[in-house]
Formats: C-alpha cells, structure tokens, sequence
C-alpha cells in the first residue's frame, strides 16, 4: 500500500516539482509573513502549504517544503544555522505526516476528515513545534526561548492547516489529478473505505 509512495520510479517530473514547491513556498512565507488572524498571535498563513504539498505531490513535495523553508530562512536572514538545520526537517515533516496519514487528499470522506484533524492539525502541528527541542538538547538555544517558541509555532501551524489548509486541498486535488502532477497515496487504496469508496476518487 504506502509502500509504494518510496519503490514508485522517479521521473523528471518530480524533479522538476522539488524545484516548484520549494519556489512557491520560500514566495509564501516571505510575501505572508507578518499577517496576524488573531491580535497579538502572528499568523504563518504559509505553513497551509505543508499538507497540501505533501499529501497532493508525495515525497517530492515534502522535500520541497524542506528546501523552501531553507531557502526563505537564508533569503531573510531571520535564523541562524541550527535553526535553518531544524526548519528544514520540521517542515518536510509538516508535509510527510499527512501523506502517510490521511486517507484522502481531497478529504473527501469522514475518516480522512478525522484523520486530518488528529493527525495534521494537532500531531504535525506538536512535531514542528517541537523540533526546537533538537537544538534545546544539542545546546544551541536556551531552554526560555523554546517555551516561548513552541505555544507560539503550534498556534501558527495548527490554525494555519485547520483553515486554510482543508479549502485548498478541496480545490487542488481535481487539477493535480486532471493534470498527472499527482504523487499522493496511491488511489487505489481507497478502496478499501467501503462505501465510502464511492466518493474517494
């Protein structure tokens, strides 16, 4: 089943969709990034994109996000090395946990619903926030900044996803598909939802 997201041949296609992905995300986080939803919380409308592209483009959209997050960092000058090291597997993991985890990218039924909310919006969502703790453990940032850092980055990453995240996936998911770019959970294991197979694809 998802072992073949990682035996699947890949094909200048997904080459060519790392490049594309990491573009278009390092664009996102730099042109939306002091938007605040909520006073006094800064909002990264951005991080919406993580799920989107990995559960729409698979494994390379995952790396995209590590790459564009890399490239946003460095473009900005907003964080140092071992921050930048940390944002890069935080953000591919804010893309990989969705591609394993939701059934269906479109969330076109009420168990990829489900699975959504437990799994992106509140597990990935604990995952990126605490990847600080890597640099906490290695010494590199101070134990008061991470217990600022991760309330803060939760916020921006769940409510991100919570809301912007489920409408994109739902207007996405016909063009990636129509246009042959997706690299998602194979389609046919949707069918083992049952009735709910009818409406899977």
């Amino acid at each position: 089943m998802l072992s073949t997201l990682f035996r699947r041949k890949w094909t200048t296609v997904d080459y060519v969709l790392i490049v594309v992905t990491a573009a278009l995300y390092a664009v996102a986080i730099i042109m939306l990034a002091n938007i605040k939803l909520i006073p006094s919380v800064p909002i990264r409308p951005a991080n919406a994109l993580q799920p989107v592209f990995g559960m729409l483009f698979g494994l390379p959209g995952c790396i995209g996000l590590a790459f564009g997050n890399m490239v946003s960092d460095l473009l900005t000058g907003s964080a140092p090395p071992h921050a930048i090291a940390v944002g890069f597997f935080s953000n591919f993991m804010g893309g990989f946990i969705g591609l394993l985890a939701v059934s269906h990218p479109a969330l076109k039924t009420k168990r990829s619903v489900l699975q959504y909310i437990v799994f992106v919006v509140i597990i990935s969502s604990i995952v990126v926030a605490c990847g600080i703790l890597i640099n906490v453990a290695l010494g590199l940032t101070p134990k008061e900044v991470a217990v600022w850092y991760i309330p803060t980055v939760f916020l921006n990453q769940a409510i991100s996803t919570a809301i912007l995240g489920p409408i994109l996936l739902k207007l996405l998911y016909p063009f990636v598909k129509r246009s042959g770019l997706y690299r998602g959970r194979p389609l046919q294991e949707f069918n083992y939802l049952g009735n709910e197979s009818r409406i899977a694809r």
